[in-house]
């Protein structure tokens, strides 16, 4: 049955990712015009002045003495094929190198001189190199100084393809990684503004606070990670900005877990949180106070992360165990949170396949990881919406209760609990009041006469002629069996003889057109400035004491005995 009652919003979450994909692809899709050559093979490889020929660039790694250190220098060079690409451009990835490119000697493009020469640094670039229409034949040149420790094995190739294609070709293979980011960014971003009006007032909405800061920081990271950022927001911190954002997801880990499972009470846990959130600010600080780049670093992050992941599975694997009985928010929160740290695992061997020099799969490694970021932002969105769906129906079911507790059943008018707690506030109020004291005239011999359904018929009709009279500002309510009370705040701004006298024609009109019965009422008003203490009390007594009057003479006019 919770499986049930689950499953429509993780189906309608799924269903808002697939909208999101399915719009990525429709205005971000483009099909190339031109051909687009891939430019691995046949080049002539120099490091630090040792010649290497025929270099596939993929291999690079091949010919390199041990790991590249700071202050390599690698030049790469080919000659440009032939072909008929209008606005040719070399389109190539640079991995923590400045980048020199050069056309028969003469330089064309540059890139991270300066960082190399402060020691700043370097990270990853996508690079869109311009040529010039004449490059068939032309001998180019890839420059580059190392400016991190092993920076890279492998390179992906360049690509000579037109501008506009190759711009296309990017977008295509960058799709689903693009639709994440957006989709996990946009849906945090949105989400913290709605959890923000609720987190003062429901504790359980700082699990989903922290979820949506979690989903922008993803976003952020996989954006900056694939260099997909500088596709709308170039910066050449783009790669500063991805380990920022990779360091602190093993903090928003344990932070999320610690408000899921409520582990408040948990010392170890506590413990082990606070030094997984020290990691990251001792990173930051030796980066940016002393010049131990963020990337040098990168191994604790990873220590720090497989600890994470399995401290996850032991707590979800403790709780099972237990068989604690979790909520259907806490239980699709956990299988998020699992699913993403599972895929940063999976993506961490992949990783270090690449550093090994192997050559893996792209395309795999972007599903991995895109899949396990979709999975744990459509859990949080699914949260949401089984909060929102739950915080509604509780509105409505306390509003509900609220109206039974203080409506009349007969009338739908307030009751005299609601009457009662009115009087009690208007006792402060600074304002001058009137309050009304209507009887119904006539009820008792209505029942005899015709019977109690009659009789019901009656007070229903005078209820509607109420609420047809007075504002919604203001109150009224069915104190007693023929009884009813108006309450008017704004007393200096109504017209109380007018109000009467709409009242009474109403019935009248209604007289004309049931004659069944005589349908008419008693009434008395008295107003907060007739009473000397200003007592809600002492102005309804007041205003009975008149109604009461009115209704002796009504009696007597119309021939009704009084009742005893």
């Amino acid at each position: 049955m919770k499986n049930k009652k689950r499953l429509p919003y993780l189906l309608a979450s799924l269903f808002i990712i697939v909208v999101v994909i399915i719009g990525c692809r429709i205005t971000l899709y483009r099909s190339a015009d031109y051909e687009m050559i891939d430019l691995n093979e046949n080049w002539l490889m120099s490091i630090n002045n040792s010649d290497f020929h025929e270099v596939s660039m993929w291999n690079s790694y091949k010919y390199f003495e041990g790991e590249l250190k700071h202050g390599d220098h690698i030049i790469y060079k080919t000659v440009l094929p032939q072909s008929n690409i209008p606005n040719p451009v070399l389109f190539f990835r640079s991995r923590y190198t400045t980048l020199g490119c050069y056309i028969d000697g003469t330089k064309i493009y540059s890139y991270g001189d300066e960082y190399y020469k402060t020691g700043k640094f370097i990270g990853k670039m996508y690079h869109m190199i311009p040529l010039p229409s004449d490059y068939a034949g032309k001998t180019f040149v890839f420059d580059m100084y190392v400016g991190e420790p092993n920076a890279f094995k492998t390179l992906t190739a360049p690509i000579l393809a037109a501008q506009t294609d190759i711009s296309g070709k990017f977008v295509r293979d960058n799709l689903l990684i693009i639709a994440t980011g957006m989709f996990t960014f946009v849906f945090g971003l949105m989400f913290l503004c709605i959890g923000l009006v609720f987190v003062n007032y429901v504790p359980e909405v700082r699990s989903l606070l922290v979820g949506s800061c979690f989903c922008m920081n993803l976003a952020a990271w996989l954006m900056t990670y694939y260099n997909i950022l500088s596709l709308f927001i170039y910066t050449e911190k783009e790669t500063e900005i991805e380990y920022f954002c990779m360091y602190i997801v093993v903090p928003y880990s344990y932070l999320l877990l610690y408000y899921i499972k409520n582990l408040k009470n948990d010392r170890v846990y506590k413990a082990i949180m606070l030094v997984s959130t020290a990691v990251p600010i001792l990173q930051y600080a030796l980066h940016y106070f002393f010049g131990i780049h963020l990337r040098v670093t990168l191994p604790l992050y990873h220590v720090v992360a497989v600890l994470g992941f399995v401290i996850l599975i032991y707590y979800v694997a403790v709780s099972n165990k237990k068989n604690t009985k979790e909520s259907p928010a806490t239980l699709i929160q956990l299988v998020g949170l699992f699913a993403f740290d599972f895929g940063q695992f999976f993506h961490l061997i992949i990783y270090g396949f690449e550093v090994a020099g192997h050559q893996t799969n792209q395309s795999v490694n972007k599903i991995v990881i895109s899949s396990a970021c979709l999975i744990f932002a459509a859990c949080q969105l699914s949260t949401y919406l089984m909060y929102i769906t739950e915080t509604y129906a509780k509105r409505r079911e306390n509003q509900s209760l609220s109206h039974l507790a203080y409506a009349d059943g007969l009338t739908n008018l307030a009751n005299r609990s609601k009457a009662d707690k009115l009087m009690e506030e208007l006792n402060s109020a600074t304002d001058d009041y009137c309050i009304m004291s209507i009887d119904l005239n006539g009820l008792k011999d209505v029942n005899d006469k015709f019977g109690h359904p009659t009789g019901d018929r009656y007070l229903k009709e005078f209820a509607k002629v109420l609420s047809n009279t007075f504002g919604e500002n203001d109150f009224s309510a069915r104190i007693g069996g023929d009884e009813f009370l108006i309450v008017l705040r704004d007393a200096n701004t109504k017209d109380i003889s007018a109000l009467i006298g709409r009242m009474n024609s109403a019935l009248n009109v209604m007289n004309a057109l049931y004659p069944d019965y005589k349908r008419s009422v008693a009434i008395g008003f008295a107003f907060k400035h007739e009473s000397e203490k200003g007592n809600s009390h002492q102005v309804y007594l007041l205003a009975d004491q008149r109604m009461y009057e009115n209704k002796r003479k009504m009696h007597q006019e119309l021939g009704i005995h009084p009742r005893l």
